[in-house]
């Protein structure tokens, strides 16, 4: 879910959409909530955000107990002692937006355009990717 944060008073405002977003798709398990410049559409772009704007003892807000989808089969009493009903769950909201005071220290690196020319300096037609 992408959130724009405007104003100091829409800080937090990004967790009740989750928790919208809950209440509309009773089945969702996870929210990952990011900031109007992430591309919720590319996955990389999406974990980038997780990885430079989350912290997991501050940014996580969980809902246990809850129901979620039936078909998960992680679901069940058997999987966790703490699962009180088939289809219960742990909901998630991994909050990963920047706070509105610190945005202006959380710019993308901007990158320097290079020439196809250029480019070619640096790989060869024969060169292989890199397995290890």
């Amino acid at each position: 879910m992408k959130f724009k944060k405007s104003v100091p008073s829409d800080e937090g405002r990004q967790r009740q959409a989750a928790l919208t977003a809950f209440a509309a798709y009773p089945e969702l398990k996870h929210v990952i909530v990011v900031d109007d410049d992430v591309d919720i559409f590319d996955t990389d772009d999406v974990l980038w955000a997780m990885t430079t704007r989350f912290q997991g003892d501050k940014s996580i807000v969980t809902i246990p107990n809850v129901m979620c989808h039936p078909l998960d089969p992680s679901n069940v009493p058997a999987f966790d002692p703490s699962i009180l009903a088939f289809g219960g769950a742990c909901k998630t909201i991994f909050d990963c937006t920047v706070p509105f005071a610190l945005k202006d220290q959380f710019k993308r690196a901007q990158f320097m355009e290079i020439s196809d020319e250029r480019m070619k300096k640096f790989t060869t037609p024969t060169s292989k990717p890199l397995v290890l």
